[in-house]
This record gives structure tokens, sequence and C-alpha cells, in this order.
């Protein structure tokens, strides 16, 4: 269904458009309701109706695709754009022409409505002739003596949104000739008139409908696909003084010629079956996947178990729907109360977004997608501004390192010394504190970051400098090889001390983390055989080490990692007791401590654990018969371990799924003894990495990395450059849940995921794109540039307790649903991969759950903090079995939790 934001839009001094009710050429039924108890002034136009003409030369400034005139006000439509010029007449002219028996000028200042003189339309039949037509590019009155006048431009803009050239939709049977030259001007005849302008997909499945309507009144309206995210909106001012939202949650546009007063937004969505219609007569063309259901599958497309998640979902009560094209965010327009409380949001000064605060109609599908919230650059003009890991603190602050060159890094506390390894801290709220430059005079980069109970950051990375500003120690290498570093910055971005890392030949280090004690352990790769501070000898030409570093920077001890052929190391992650698990990739058959045995010619991903004195307690190869690696682990809140990285074997071990035609990022998960549990490839046609993953509270994992893949599975929304930055989510039983598309036009790579308590994801990387989705700033100019985004991601969690192999009481316990919506809780006997089929509520929402024996275990409904609980008395035949929730109000689905 089409998302409609409508607004009236209120001149306190002088008169401009109105945004209002869509358009008269809809159908009455959805038609929105008037805002309760607003008196909104509105501009008439002089015409009945609102004409848009298109440009054919009778304005020079070819950027300008359609053009707007009025009595006091032009308007140009320009790409993603458009810039209103207002003009009023001036005091002491108003009062010289009153002075001099002249009537007052309709409109005039004094009366609160834009000036100037009404245009001289010769007739209004087949064709219009404007005569004295404004320089409307370019920002003149349309009065004769214009000099008697002043004028006001305001330009708005989207952020984040496609590069879109506007087209006429609604054709007019009015033609409008123009025989006036003079600058700025040309001649035409016989041009073209519209009801209405569009941008299609201005942003992601959303289109903007800018049009009129008998009365004159000039209105926006966004129109959202099923799916799309409406948070992606941004609306942006130029030529304003400030924005402000008053008590009434109205929109107060400050500007030189007075208050500009946006109403509260509207929000409603259209009838069952009515979108495909009200979009053709909005002037849209047929959705192009109007026959398709969410997220752009077919009817029985992808689908399993369809018959029994059918059968299931009847069986609990959940109606049918005859429409694939609802919009999951919004309100039914057939209901008493047809609107959904929504309020403007300011962003910035001059920027501002639609919030949608519900509630929602709890018979039709809502599918919970991440909301991007922000999203922030980072870096200087220099060509490289990169990052490769970050961590956020309890109070949802991102600190980034990363490497630069730019000499004008955004939010610097210091001075460059060349090409540096940075720290930046974010807030929660997108804004930069502080950024604070770490090196000498050669090459750093900052490869790692981890943060201790003070919010001190310990930073690992690649140096050549022999000079690093704070070093404890001496630089190892001969010739310039790199040696690998360790630091420590206290939460102001103060450099406390930085330690050398390696031997005599080009080590680095990739990976850092804090124990309780605040020791940090540290992961990287070296062909020296002269490392410092080892505990045993070198295995092969290059081997992973792990070095632990005291919270005063003195190196306590390293150990190799290894066998006779080369190993690289990915990451590390320590428990409190400070026991290490490592990841990365081996060609080596004789890896030291394996349990299990190498499964090819190439090479495969290792894991091991490492004691808190350097001892190895397992090593494990993880694959296929090609070629993978490691790049990131990590621990859930029962011990088991996970990891990402890619992968070209299509034969890896532990699989859930098929691999993807070309290389794929991958997810896998172990217990805490080694012994894989499942393993599930991530990605679409083309190429995946896995460089990231974060866990939250509910064993759920986020990967993040690099997608080339147009057809990511289960993606929420479309890839939008050459290359994308991705997020997927996977619960804890291995069943992928979405995946969302971060970037804009160009190219991004991922390097850090991290998850707060409350749900949101940030993500790190670096981009080359401009047009980055929701951001908060500008790109500085460089070729790349540091991005930081923030995801907003909801879902419910569920605990189960019970009494198996023999049968017995089980209970089950959830929170995070919809304030006393409905929910059902699903039984089957094994997992795997549901799609809900077409003509059921919450239709194309994925579940966790197998075919086999997919039945209603209870029917509930949620208290008002989100939670419920449910007990039972269940035979043997559940013992084994697996539980999800779904919550009815939303068709979030929860993890998936086995009865044992």
């Amino acid at each position: 269904m089409p998302f409609h934001s409508a607004a009236a839009l209120t001149l306190l001094a002088a008169a401009a458009f109105a945004v209002a009710a869509p358009p008269a050429a809809m159908d009455g039924r959805y038609q929105p309701p008037d805002p309760v108890g607003r008196a909104v002034e509105r501009f008439s136009l002089g015409l009945r109706g609102v004409y848009f003409v298109e440009n054919r030369g009778q304005w020079s400034d070819g950027s300008v695709c359609f053009g707007l005139k009025s009595r006091g006000l032009d308007v140009a439509f320009r790409e993603s754009s458009f810039t209103m010029h207002l003009s009023r007449e001036c005091a002491s002219t108003s009062r010289a022409r009153e002075e001099a028996g002249f009537a007052p000028s309709p409109g005039s200042a004094g009366e609160g409505r834009g000036g100037g003189e009404l245009l001289h339309h010769t007739n209004y039949e087949s064709n219009l002739s404007l005569e004295r037509e404004a320089l409307l590019p370019h920002g003149r009155g349309s009065s004769v003596e214009s000099v008697a006048y002043e004028h006001l431009t305001l330009t708005v803009s989207f952020p984040g949104s496609n590069a879109v050239t506007p087209r006429g939709a609604q054709p007019q049977e009015a033609k409008f000739n123009y025989f006036v030259g003079g600058e700025g001007r040309g001649t035409a005849s016989n041009v073209p008139s519209f009801g209405a302008v569009v941008y299609e997909n201005l942003y992601n499945g959303i289109d903007l409908l800018v049009t009129g309507n008998d009365d004159g009144v000039m209105k926006y309206e966004f129109h959202c696909e099923p799916g799309a995210d409406y948070s992606q909106i941004r609306i942006h001012y130029d030529g304003i003084d400030s924005l402000c939202v008053n008590d009434d949650g109205d929109l107060e546009i400050a500007t030189r010629f007075g208050t500009l007063r946006d109403g509260a937004p509207i929000v409603w969505q259209e009838e069952d079956g009515s979108t495909s219609r009200a979009r053709e007569e909005a002037g849209f063309c047929q959705s192009p996947g109007s026959a398709r259901g969410e997220h752009g599958r077919t009817a029985g497309e992808g689908r399993g178990g369809g018959d029994s998640a059918t059968r299931a979902l009847e069986q609990a009560g959940c109606s049918a729907t005859s429409s694939v094209h609802q919009n999951p965010l919004l309100h039914s327009r057939g209901s008493s109360d047809s609107t959904i409380p929504a309020r403007f949001e300011l962003i910035d000064a001059t920027t501002y977004r639609v919030a949608v605060n519900g509630p929602v109609d709890t018979t039709r599908p809502l599918i919970i997608d991440p909301d991007l919230q922000w999203m922030l650059y980072l870096g200087g003009s220099g060509s490289v501004d990169y990052a490769y890991s970050a961590s956020v603190d309890a109070s949802g602050d991102t600190w980034v390192t990363g490497e630069t060159e730019s000499r004008d890094f955004e939010g610097r506390t210091n001075e460059s010394q060349g090409w540096d390894a940075f720290v930046a801290r974010v807030a929660s709220s997108g804004t930069l504190t502080w950024m604070t430059y770490l090196g000498g005079r050669g090459v750093d980069q900052g490869r790692s970051i981890a943060l201790n109970s003070e919010n001190h950051s310990f930073v690992a990375g690649n140096t050549n400098s022999l000079d690093f500003e704070g070093r404890t120690n001496s630089n190892h290498a001969v010739h310039l090889a790199d040696d690998g570093f360790i630091l420590r910055v206290d939460s102001t971005g103060t450099l406390l001390w930085m330690t050398y890392l390696g031997g005599g030949l080009a080590d680095g280090a990739n990976g850092v983390s804090v124990d309780d004690n605040g020791d940090a352990l540290v992961t990287g790769t070296t062909p020296s055989e002269d490392f410092e501070g080892r505990i045993n000898s070198l295995h092969g030409r290059s081997d992973a080490y792990v070095a632990k570093v005291d919270a005063d920077g003195s190196l306590q001890w390293m150990t190799y990692l290894g066998g006779s052929e080369d190993d690289y190391a990915g990451d590390l992650d320590c428990d409190s007791a400070g026991d290490v698990i490592c990841t990365g990739q081996t060609a080596s058959n004789d890896f030291e401590g394996r349990i299990n045995e190498y499964h090819g010619e190439h090479s495969d991903v290792y894991v091991l654990s490492v004691d808190a004195s350097g001892g190895v307690q397992w090593m494990t190869y993880v694959g296929g018969s090609s070629n993978e690696y490691g790049t990131d682990i990590a621990r859930d809140g029962d011990g088991s371990i996970l990891v990402t990285g890619a992968t070209l074997s299509a034969d890896f071990d532990g699989r859930l799924n098929s691999r993807n035609r070309r290389g794929s990022a991958f997810l896998f998960k172990m217990n805490s003894i080694g012994t894989v549990m499942w393993m599930v490839y991530l990605g679409g046609s083309n190429v995946e990495e896995g460089h990231a993953l974060a866990v939250d509270a509910h064993g759920d994992a986020y990967v993040t990395g690099i997608t080339l893949s147009d057809d990511f599975y289960l993606r929420l929304n479309s890839l939008r450059g050459e290359s994308d930055a991705f997020v997927a989510s996977v619960d804890s039983a291995g069943s992928e849940r979405w995946m969302y598309y971060v970037g804009g036009g160009d190219a991004e790579v991922a390097n850090a995921v991290n998850v707060t308590g409350e749900g949101d994801a940030y993500v790190v990387g670096h981009t080359t794109s401009h047009d980055f989705p929701g951001r908060l700033n500008e790109h500085h100019g460089g070729w790349h540039d540091v991005f930081v985004v923030r995801l907003g991601v909801v879902r419910p969690a569920l605990s189960v307790f019970s009494s198996c192999p023999s049968g017995g009481p089980v209970r089950a316990d959830w929170s995070g649903g919809t304030p006393q919506g409905p929910a059902v809780l699903l039984f089957a006997q094994n997992i795997g991969q549901i799609t809900i089929p077409d003509g059921t509520a919450c239709a194309g929402s994925v579940l966790g759950l197998g075919s086999r024996r997919l039945q209603i275990a209870r029917r509930a409904t949620n208290d008002p903090a989100g939670s419920g609980s449910v007990n039972a008395n269940a035979g043997p035949g559940a013992c084994g079995g697996y539980l999800q929730l779904l919550d009815l109000a939303t068709c979030g689905t929860s993890n998936v939790a086995r009865i044992e």
C-alpha cells in the first residue's frame, strides 16, 4: 500500500504552497481526514487547478524539468529537488501605491499573503498564454516592477535519495504558449501541462507525488510500496533560518519572510485492492511487482511447507487477506479511525523526517524491517579514509578505528604525522565527539578496537613508523618492515601508551579483545622467528599468534599458532578469565592441537582455543574442498562459538543450505569443544564476503561484509550500487531471518558490526558513495570516507523450560512482543525454513521451523509489556522438537527454541 504523508502548510507572514489531502482525481474513499480543529489558510493560484508545465525551452536553465507559476510563488522542479521562489510587495512600495490612489494589492504583505501582480491569462480554452512570465529558475518575481518586490528562494531536497528526474502525470487539456523573450526566457508553443509531478523511486520503493486540486492547493505525498522502509525519507530545506516542531506537532519553518507552518502529518493506508487503481489514477505506472508478494516472491515461489503452514495459521485464527499489496507499516483506511499517529522529527536545524508511531491494524501483515536511523560520514579530503573495526559502549557511543591519509580529518584533536591510524568516537545520536590521529612518520593502520570498563579503547594494528607517538619500546623490524602494535586511548581521546609487537620480519596485528582484568589479548600474523615474548617456536613460513599485554602496555607472553605451511590470523575473542578463541585461514594439514582432519588441498578455516597462559587447548579445521577463510569470531550467551568469513566450497562442513553460484559469505556455529553444530551460506548469485559478526542477547547473529549480488537471499531492500555493505540476520538455530543492503550508488565495504542490548545494530566501514541513504552530513570529498550506520532491529525473544526426554511440563516465556497484541506459539519437530504463503496472515514472513508436523502449540495475548508465558504438559513426542513465537501484530518471529 502507498504510504501517504499529507499536511497543510500555512504561511503566517507570506503565503507559499500547501501540503494537503490526496488529489481530487483519486476516489473519494481514499481521502484522508482533515486535521481536526486546524484552520488551514490556502493560497489560490488564480486558475482553477494546479498546472505543472513542462520545460520546452521557455526557461533556459536546462536543469528545470517542470515549472509552476502563480501569484507570488514560482516552483522549479529539478532532479531530486524543487525550488520555490516567493515574492511579496515591499512595505514602502505598498504605501506609495496607496498614497497614489491605487487599491491595495491583493495578497499584500499587510494581509498576510504573497504579493505580486496577477498573471495575465489571455484565454482558458485549449491554450493559455502567460505574459510577463517570470524568470522562474533564476528567482525573479512576477510583477511588472520587480524592483518594488522582495524575494525569497527556498530549495527542498531529499538527503540520501536516488538521483531521479521528475516526470509529468495526469495530463491536462490546457496547453501554454510562451512568446515573451528576455534574459533566461525562450519562446515555446503548445506546451503541455500536467496535474502532477512524480519522482518515481526517489527512495528505494518510495515515490514522491506533487500535485494540486481545484482549489489551487499544491501538495505532496510519499507512496511506499510493500516492504519499503519509510524511515529513509528525509526532507531538507535550504534558504531558511531554522526548523522547530511546536506543541501542536506542526513544523514551523522560520524564514526572513516570516514563519511557514506545515501542519502535523497525516498518515493512512488504503483499503485492500485499491493500491493499483489509486496509483494509476495518481499517474503512476503499474507496480512492476504487482502480482508478487513481499520481497518480490511470486505466489508459490521459494516456499516450503505451505499447506501445513496455512492450516496451522488458520487454526490460530489468523484471517486470510486478498491483497498482496498491503503496506505492512500502516493502518487500514477501512477502519473507523483511518489515520495512524505520526509526527515530525527534527534531524538537524534544516532537515526533518516523518516518524510513524502506530498503532497498526493487527489483522494485517507487518514485517519489522531494520530501521536505518542515521548514517554519518567520517573523514577528510584525502583519498583514503578506511575503517576496519568498531566497538560500542553501554551508552550506544561507537568507537571506530582505521587508517587515514587526510590531514583535515573532521573532529581531530591533534595533528597528522602522515598516513596515520585513528580513533574516533561517535555519540549514539550520530554526532562526532572527537577524533585522534595515532602514529609516526611512516604508515600506520588501526585494525581492531576493544573497550574496557572505563571506556578506554585498546587498538591493535600495523606500523612501519620508528617514532610512533607514545611508544614504550622500540620497533623490532629491519629495513622498515612492519611491526604490529597495541595502544591504549582514554575516553577523551588521549593516548596513554603504545607497544610495538613483533620480530625482525614483517609482522602485523589484526584483532584485540580485553578480559575482565583489563589485560589485552592480541592476534596477528608473523613470519618472524624472534617475536618478542615468545613461549614456543615458529611452525612454518608464517604463523598466526596470540600475545597478552597487560593494562600498562607490558608484554606478558606470545605464542605461535600453526603448522608447516602458511597460517593467517583473522580475529579473536576472550572470555572473562582470559581464555581465547581465534579464527583465521590455514594451508597446514598439521596444525598444532588439531582434533580433526584437513578438508582438502586448499585453505581451511581454523578455530582454536588458547588458555590464559598461552597454551593451545584444541584446534579444529572447518571448511570444504575449496578455499575459505575466517574473519571474525564471537561467543553467545551459552558459550557456543560463531564464525564468519568467505568460502568457495560447495561442500562446507555442517551446511544447512546450498552454496550460491559464486563465492559466499558464511556463518557457522560450534560448541565449546570445537564440534560444528550447523553452517549457513549467505548471499546471492554473485560474490559475498563476511567480514564481521555480532551476537545479541537471544543468541541471534548479525553478519556484515560486502556483496555484489542484487538477489541476496531474504533481502528487504535493493542493491544500491556496484557493491554494497550488507547486514544479514541468522537466528540461534541457523535459520536466515532477513538481509539488508547498506550503501549508496557507488561502492561500500563493511568491516564491523555491533549490537546493543536494546537491539540497535551499528555498522562501520568505508564508502565511495556520496548519496548514502540516511546521511546526517556530506561526504568529505576524498575517494573513500568512513561510514557509521545505526540500524534499529526489533524482535521478540523466546525461552523454553521443559522436562525431557520422557515428557512433562513445558513452559515458554517471551518478551519484546507487541504490548497486548496477539501471538501464536508454533511447534515443529525439526528446524528449517518456511515462508508463510499468500492468502494467510503474515504472508511472506519466514519461520525457522521445518514443515514436519508444523502446528499451533498455543494462542496467547502479550501483556502490557509485550511479554507472555504459557505452561503445558507435553508428551514424549514433543521432546527434541522446536518452538517459535509469531507476533501477529507485527509478523515478527522470535528465535527458535528447542524443547530438551
